[in-house]
């Protein structure tokens, strides 16, 4: 159980980069449903990184 709690740490500090990225004036003035494209914006993020 205690190798779960540590990828889910993992995945959260992940997801939470990606929303940090996202989070620019030009995106939140630019976007009419902001959650939306954030949610595609960290789906993206996770996806499809290379490196």
């Amino acid at each position: 159980m205690e190798n779960r709690s540590h990828s889910d740490q993992g995945l959260k500090l992940m997801v939470k980069k990606c929303r940090s990225e996202f989070q620019r004036e030009e995106n939140t003035e630019y976007y009419e449903d902001y959650r939306a494209a954030e949610r595609k914006f960290v789906k993206f993020c996770l996806f499809n990184k290379t490196g």
